[in-house]
């Protein structure tokens, strides 16, 4: 029986071409938003990056000072691409297989943001993302990476745990840490570390003295009772008027009896008795000296106080009221009409 191919090489040759997995033949990804200026170069060929334009091993996206575009991968991976960045796709495989799965970008300057896909999943050690000073491997599923102003690579955790490593070694970063790279011959820095516990919730309410009792629950402290302030003391009543009591005018021909003063006593004024000091005792060093008597002098004769007379005052005079008897009126004439 005559076969209708030609020859048996290119029978086979067909029958290889038709087993060859279709990933291969596939592009690793679509670009599925972009804004502003966005590049794609592939080999000596450049066009400008829309949706929808397939992105393929080696090719090299570039955005402008206010492009951005996202990525998406055949095995469902995300990356975001920031202002200024230059982005490449090293080597990429999707063969649902560990041992053929290959992620590997370049990014040069800029900034990326990337979520992990199947290849990542399947295998953390076939994800890797390759900048000057230092690679990125994954063992989680996101993570942010930029350049600073100065230069300097910057790269987050945002979820689970990823690895920097440099010349020097790595480190790890986990969600919520940051690390600084300053040259490809130091460890990296780290910049923002997390608590490794989480913090509890404060109670609600808190107030100062709170304990912990026997059950592990939050109860307040015995506080003592607040004392109640005593009312204030009512004000006190205004005093009552008193009725002034008229004084009486003094009287001209009656005035008030002065009783006269004690008579003076006469006699000598006492005095303060002598105060007596002590005798000083001294100690002759030298010869006593002969001082001339002081002569006195007479006494002085002092004038007895004159003594006034005392004063008589003499009794009020009183005058008696003489009332006459009413002088009689006579009638007034009668009138004569």
């Amino acid at each position: 029986m005559q076969s209708n191919f030609p020859s048996p090489r290119l029978a086979l040759w067909m029958a290889m071409v038709a087993a060859w997995p279709l990933q291969g033949l596939a592009a690793a990804g679509r670009v599925q938003f972009a804004t502003g200026e966005v590049q794609l170069r592939r080999g000596a060929d450049a066009s400008a990056a829309v949706k929808g334009t397939e992105v393929e091993n080696g090719d090299v996206i570039l955005t402008g000072a206010a492009g951005r575009a996202q990525i998406r991968f055949s095995d469902g991976g995300l990356v975001a691409l920031y202002p200024d960045s230059q982005f490449t796709v090293t080597r990429y495989a999707d063969a649902g297989d560990p041992a053929q799965d290959h992620f590997a970008v370049n990014l040069l300057r800029g900034g990326m943001r990337a979520i992990t896909g199947l290849i990542g999943k399947r295998d953390p050690r076939n994800y890797k993302v390759t900048t000057p000073t230092a690679v990125v491997g994954i063992r989680g599923s996101a993570f942010l990476i930029g350049f600073n102003a100065q230069g300097e690579l910057v790269v987050s955790g945002e979820q689970d745990e990823i690895e920097v490593c440099t010349e020097a070694g790595c480190v790890g970063v986990k969600a919520g840490e940051s690390v600084r790279v300053v040259s490809s011959s130091q460890l990296p820095l780290y910049t923002h570390t997390r608590a490794l516990l989480p913090l509890p919730p404060p109670p609600v309410p808190f107030a100062v003295g709170e304990q912990i009792d026997g059950g592990a629950r939050q109860a307040p402290a015995p506080t003592a009772p607040t004392p109640v302030p005593p009312p204030p003391p009512p004000a006190p009543a205004p005093p009552a008027p008193t009725p002034s009591v008229p004084v009486p005018a003094p009287d001209p021909y009656n005035p008030p009896y002065i009783p006269p003063p004690p008579p003076p006593t006469t006699g000598t004024t006492p005095t303060a008795p002598p105060t007596t000091r002590p005798p000083v005792t001294t100690t002759p060093t030298t010869p006593p000296v002969t001082t001339a008597p002081t002569p006195t002098t007479p006494p002085v004769t002092t004038t007895p106080p004159v003594t006034r007379p005392p004063i008589v005052t003499l009794p009020p005079i009183v005058r008696p009221i003489i009332l006459l008897p009413p002088v009689p009126v006579p009638p007034p004439p009668p009138i004569i009409r």
